[in-house]
């Protein structure tokens, strides 16, 4: 009889969590580019477009362009092969960073097979220019690179600091060149995603997509090639392939600055679910602007 009652105890307990939904209201939050073959398009609104959480059309409950602040976390890759990229950044610190405004703010992350967090969010100029000159020095950390470790440890620089509002960006300077282990991507885009944080990748000329395993039964599920091409498109974020790491640096900020920031709520959804988001024009928006690229983030996952 005991054993009886030990059993039906947890199978309600069982029918109870896969039954567990959320009771509060979360605002799900969009950071939109819209693009035409002239550059960001900056007349939407609200109305021009059409949010689908998992299929089911939502309201929008928040629609922004004009925003007071950036807050960028620049995630610098100082192995080996990144040094030349790296000091064309360096270089022209000064002039590039004036182009931020009073109220914007930047971080500066550096990593190769370690990650360490040089300059916390600041909008002092001078301290950002001298955490990048730091970044710069020979033999500041050790052989190795390790992206997708290096991307969570940024996404948690914004997850502990909840007060950064405005648009919330990384930006990485990486040759993708990178062995993963244990830090598969969709922990990074867990983190990304939580975070609210477009991911913009600037990557060398030579940087390449890791090729697709011919035989995925060959592939090792502790490993994971480093794919920066895939995450940042995946969060809504762009990636430039160039050799001036400082002219797509400014290509880059200058397009974040035309984002539009969106909410809305969330329907209800079990825990720990990732739900799929789709934004288009609505029929009318399309007539009158023609074809754009709509850059969004594919999801997200509801709360624990």
């Amino acid at each position: 009889m005991l054993a009886f009652l030990f059993c039906l105890i947890a199978l309600q307990a069982g029918q109870e969590s896969a039954a567990t939904f959320h009771s509060s209201v979360t605002q799900v939050r969009l950071d939109l580019l819209a693009t035409n073959g002239q550059g960001p398009l900056g007349q939407l609104r609200a109305e021009d477009l059409v949010i689908q959480d998992e299929g089911q059309p939502v309201r929008i409950t928040s629609f922004h362009r004009e925003t007071p602040d950036l807050n960028i976390l620049l995630l610098l890759d100082v192995s080996g092969s990144m040094k030349t990229f790296l000091s064309q950044i360096g270089q022209n610190a000064r002039t590039l960073l004036g182009q931020l405004r009073q109220q914007d703010r930047t971080g500066v992350m550096v990593f190769s097979k370690e990650t360490d967090y040089l300059m916390p969010f600041s909008s002092r100029l001078d301290r950002v220019v001298n955490a990048i000159d730091q970044a710069l020095r020979p033999g500041l950390m050790p052989a190795g690179t390790a992206i997708n470790a290096a991307l969570v440890d940024a996404a948690e620089a914004f997850l502990t600091n909840p007060k950064l509002t405005g648009h919330r960006a990384i930006f990485i300077l990486t040759d993708n060149k990178s062995l993963n282990y244990r830090v598969p991507d969709e922990l990074v885009l867990r983190k990304l995603f939580a975070a609210d944080t477009v991911l913009n990748a600037i990557v060398t000329s030579n940087a390449e997509s890791p090729r697709p395993y011919k035989n995925p039964s060959e592939r090792n599920p502790d490993f994971s090639w480093a794919d920066v091409f895939k995450l940042s498109a995946e969060t809504g974020g762009e990636t430039l392939r160039t050799g001036r790491a400082d002219e797509a640096f400014t290509r880059l900020l200058g397009n974040l600055r035309q984002r539009y920031l969106i909410t809305y709520d969330a329907p209800p959804a079990p825990a720990n679910q990732f739900r799929r988001v789709r934004l288009t024009l609505t029929a009318q928006a399309r007539k009158k602007f023609g074809k754009l690229n709509l850059k969004v983030r594919s999801g997200y996952y509801t709360g624990s």
